[in-house]
C-alpha cells in the first residue's frame, strides 16, 4: 500500500468518525433534556473545584440546592442527579467524580434501592445516564454491567438509537444549534435546576420515625447497592455519606420505609453513615401542607429548609467552607446564587398564582437570562 492511499484511508476514517459524531450531536435530541444539561455541565467543572458532590435520583436535585448552600454556608457543591437513576448508575457516577473531584464529601442518596428489578432496567433512565456522559472504560463498564448484551451496540453509538430522528431532521438540527448557541460556561449549576412550582398538602400521612422494621430490597437493586459498598470499602473512601431524602408517608407506602431500613443497616454494616431525613423532618421544620410538590419530592419552599439543615450539619461536621478557592471560581458561584434567587422568585410566584408549573432547562434559561 502506497503514501498516498494511506493517508486516504487515513482522511476517510477521520471523516466517517466525524460524521458519526455528528449525527450523535444532532439525532440525539431524545437525550438532551435537564439531566443531561446536568452530565455534561459536570464536566465543565474546574478541576478540584467542589467541596460537596450529591450523586443520586430526582431528590438530589430537587430537594437540595448547590446555589443556596453557598450563599448561606460558602461552600461548593453540585447535584449530579438523573430523573429515575436506579441504583446500579450510582457507582458509575461515583467513578466519574473521582476522576475529577477531590471533595471533602459524596452524597449518594439511597432513593434508587426503591426501584423494583424492571425499574432498574429501564432503558430510559439508564440512557439519561450513559447517553450523556463521555466515551471512557467506565462507560464501557457501566454498559456492560447494567445492559443487556443484544442492546448494548446502540449505548456505544447512540445515533443506532436515534436513527428514527431523520423525520424531524430540521427539528433536530435547529434544536441542536439552539443548544449550541447557547452554551454556559457560567450557569453550570443553575442550568440544570428541575422540578414543579406546587403545592400538594398532606391527606393522610403517619408518624414514620418509630417504624424502625425492616422489609428484603428488590433484588437488583439491593445487589447494587451492596456492589457499590463493597466498591467504597475496596477504595479506601472514607468520605462518603449516604442519605434518605424525606416523604410524607401514607400506608400504602410503609413498604418504601421498610426497604430504606434494610438498606440503612445493610450501609451500616459496612461502616458508613446514612443521614435519613425522613428522622430529622421536626428539626427541619418541613411541614407537609407546605413544603412538598407531592409525596416525594420537596418544592422550592422544602428545598431551602432541607438545604439549610443539611448544609450546616455538613459544614459543622466536616468543614466544608474552610477550603480557599480561586477567586474565578468564586465570582461564578455567587452568579449562581443571582441565577438560584431568580428561578427561586418566578417559582415562588407560580406557586401564589396557584400554576403548576414544571420547570426545565428551557424554562430555567429564560429565567436566568431576563
Amino acid at each position: 500500500m502506497t503514501k498516498s492511499q494511506k493517508c486516504k484511508i487515513l482522511m476517510m476514517t477521520v471523516i466517517m468518525i466525524g460524521l458519526v459524531c455528528g449525527m450523535n450531536f444532532i439525532m440525539c435530541r431524545q437525550a438532551y433534556s435537564s439531566d443531561a444539561v446536568r452530565v455534561k455541565n459536570f464536566y465543565k467543572l474546574e478541576k478540584n473545584s467542589l467541596d460537596m458532590v450529591m450523586i443520586g435520583a430526582s431528590t438530589a436535585f430537587t430537594d437540595y440546592s448547590a446555589p443556596l448552600a453557598f450563599q448561606e454556608f460558602g461552600y461548593t457543591s453540585y447535584s449530579l442527579g438523573t430523573n429515575a437513576a436506579p441504583m446500579g448508575i450510582a457507582k458509575s457516577m461515583l467513578i466519574e467524580v473521582l476522576k475529577t473531584q477531590n471533595p471533602k464529601v459524596i452524597l449518594i442518596d439511597i432513593n434508587g434501592i426503591l426501584y423494583n428489578d424492571d425499574f432498574e432496567t429501564r432503558e430510559g433512565p439508564l440512557r439519561s445516564w450513559i447517553d450523556n456522559m463521555p466515551y471512557s472504560e467506565n462507560k464501557v463498564q457501566t454498559i456492560q454491567e447494567l445492559v443487556p448484551e443484544d442492546e448494548r451496540l446502540s449505548y456505544y453509538i447512540p445515533f443506532l438509537k436515534y436513527h428514527s430522528n431523520w423525520a424531524k431532521f430540521k427539528d433536530n438540527v435547529e434544536e441542536s444549534i439552539d443548544e449550541f448557541i447557547h452554551q454556559d460556561n457560567i450557569h453550570l449549576l443553575s442550568a440544570g435546576i428541575q422540578g414543579t412550582a406546587q403545592i400538594i398538602p398532606q391527606k393522610s400521612s403517619i408518624p414514620i420515625r418509630a417504624h424502625t422494621q425492616e422489609r428484603p430490597m428488590y433484588h437488583l437493586s439491593g445487589q447494587h447497592l451492596k456492589e457499590l459498598l463493597e466498591y467504597c470499602q475496596k477504595q479506601g473512601l472514607t468520605n462518603i455519606v449516604f442519605t434518605n431524602m424525606p416523604r410524607y408517608y401514607s400506608e400504602k407506602m410503609i413498604p418504601e420505609r421498610e426497604r430504606n431500613n434494610a438498606a440503612k443497616a445493610l450501609i451500616h454494616q459496612y461502616g458508613y453513615e446514612c443521614i435519613d431525613m425522613d428522622d430529622y423532618v421536626d428539626e427541619m421544620g418541613l411541614n407537609p401542607q407546605t413544603d412538598f410538590y407531592n409525596q416525594n419530592h420537596l418544592n422550592i419552599y422544602g428545598q431551602k429548609k432541607l438545604t439549610m439543615y443539611l448544609g450546616k450539619r455538613l459544614d459543622e461536621k466536616y468543614h466544608l467552607s474552610d477550603t480557599p478557592h480561586d477567586e474565578k471560581i468564586i465570582q461564578r458561584y455567587q452568579q449562581e446564587v443571582v441565577a438560584y434567587e431568580k428561578i427561586y422568585k418566578w417559582a415562588d410566584e407560580q406557586i401564589r398564582l396557584g400554576k403548576k408549573k414544571r420547570y426545565n432547562y428551557k424554562e430555567v434559561r429564560e429565567i436566568i437570562e431576563k
